[in-house]
């Protein structure tokens, strides 16, 4: 099996950029709108979004743009990415304004480490 893309949302492209871009160092690959009609078709959301597919070679996320403000409510849910240093990402993300969870593990070895976008999406963060 392989995963071709996640998929979750985000209030503004500013936004989504700041996360994939700025933090995770993906690239934007292409950005469209999706009609109404397929939004609804697809999801029930009967109004257009506007869709960005950030990517590298092993990652592809595709981010719907709500323009709106609300957030994910979703409180399990999350994606799990393995990076090269994680020590870095926490220093980078932390003057970024983003605000991480780490949770020592109860055999001493090491932390578990979450972080939240803005649109309040959960991702774990694992280390080569």
């Amino acid at each position: 099996m392989e995963i071709e893309h996640i998929a979750v949302g985000s209030n503004s492209e500013e936004d989504a950029d700041k996360f994939f871009v700025g933090l995770l160092g993906l690239k934007k690959i292409r950005a469209k709108l999706v009609s109404a009609d397929l939004m609804e078709n697809f999801f029930g959301v009967n109004r257009e979004h506007k869709f960005i597919q950030y990517g590298d070679d092993n990652s592809n996320f595709e981010v719907f743009i709500t323009d709106d403000t609300p957030r994910a409510s979703d409180i399990f849910t999350h994606t799990c990415i393995i990076i090269e240093n994680r020590d870095e990402l926490i220093e980078k993300g932390t003057l970024m304004g983003f605000k991480f969870i780490r949770i020592p593990r109860k055999d001493g070895n090491g932390y578990y480490l979450f972080v939240r976008d803005s649109f309040h999406n959960l991702y774990e963060i694992k280390q080569k």
